[in-house]
């Protein structure tokens, strides 16, 4: 399949806090993906994302490993990549307020926002923004914040390795890449949609009408709390805790008083409530700021939508449709169809062959 326009790059580097991941492209168009390559290695627990500390990966050796084999495995020799870190390895600041005439004065803003929520001087960080576009007599703007030295810290290593980092980017901005045609779709005209990644240690709830981004925020809580909990509760190593959580029954497939009864459900059932306020909260702050009444749907990305039937649960604590990103697109490897589980887990990476 001819792809429908140049894209920037065809290879890009996820990574992840529980896998890292190589892509390369081979064709992209909205609802279809070609690769030719996709491997995974599993993540050091060294490798660390953070704004708060500087140099957060203390021991570089494990992750180096990681990424040499990631390279070695897909036979790159020193090329340019698209790189993603997990969401709470930047700030991400969505702000409304009255549009700005100059660069300096939208700067200085973006600043002065930033600042009460920096936990390191200002000239530490790396600022970008996107004037995402007026809402009523406002202007929407998004701002991303990264540690310099922890991008030097990362893009060094990766150099060593053999790849040159290019762009070094985040999840959510690019899982909305990949369904942005469907974003945008008169089906979505005039309706508030919800994108909840689902990643390993924190979760980014956004809501979007008409494709146009209107709140965000990233939490700190992942499906790896889940895993901690099962393992805990059970006294198994987190390794095996991961394997149940995937095999076994924690939602039922149909909303039903049972649900609350169910044993594996009571297990989780604190850190499925702490998830469940969080994605409220983000959907309230929405519908105070911009004066709406509801929510029309949900859609689950990351591998934390695999939690076999979470959507079932949420959509009823909601009372809205849940689909998974998986529904928004068909990947192929190698000409080889990827099943759900892999496309929820691989939407970002996808998402970023779309990235202008």
């Amino acid at each position: 399949m001819a792809r429908g326009r140049k894209y920037s790059y065809d290879l890009v580097l996820d990574l992840g806090t529980f896998e890292m991941r190589l892509l390369r492209l081979e064709s992209a168009s909205p609802g279809e993906i070609r690769l030719a390559k996709c491997l995974a290695v599993p993540s050091p627990r060294e490798f660390v994302a953070s704004t708060f500390i500087e140099y957060p990966i203390m021991d570089s050796a494990p992750v180096s490993k990681a990424f040499k084999t990631l390279v070695a495995e897909g036979r790159v020799d020193y090329e340019n990549a698209l790189v993603l870190i997990p969401d709470h390895g930047a700030l991400i600041n969505l702000m409304v307020g009255p549009p700005r005439y100059s660069k300096k004065e939208t700067e200085d803003a973006i600043r002065e926002d930033f600042a009460p929520i920096m936990p390191l001087p200002l000239e530490n960080w790396y600022i970008d923004h996107t004037i995402v576009g007026p809402w009523e007599e406002e202007e929407i703007i998004v701002a991303v914040a990264v540690l310099r030295n922890n991008i030097i810290e990362l893009g060094g290593l990766l150099q060593k390795a053999g790849v040159n980092p290019q762009i070094i980017d985040t999840n959510f901005f690019n899982v909305a890449n990949l369904v942005e045609s469907y974003l945008t779709s008169e089906e979505c005209k005039g309706k508030n949609i919800v994108l909840v990644h689902l990643g390993n240690e924190t979760t980014s709830i956004g809501v979007f009408r008409d494709g146009q981004i209107r709140g965000f925020l990233n939490r700190p809580i992942g499906g790896y709390d889940f895993t901690k909990q099962i393992s805990k509760h059970f006294h198994v190593p987190e390794a095996e805790a991961d394997q149940f959580k995937r095999n076994e029954i924690f939602f039922l497939p149909e909303s039903s008083p049972e649900q609350e009864g169910l044993y594996n459900f009571t297990v989780i059932k604190n850190v499925f409530a702490m998830l469940t306020r969080e994605i409220f909260s983000a959907i309230e702050n929405f519908l105070t700021r911009f004066r709406e009444f509801s929510i029309h749907e949900i859609i689950l990305s990351g591998g934390g939508a695999n939690f076999q039937n979470i959507g079932v649960i949420l959509g009823a604590n909601f009372n809205t449709k849940v689909r998974p990103v998986a529904d928004f697109y068909q990947l192929y490897v190698n000409g080889t169809a990827v099943e759900a589980h892999e496309r929820n887990s691989l939407a970002p990476a996808c998402g970023a062959f779309f990235r202008e």
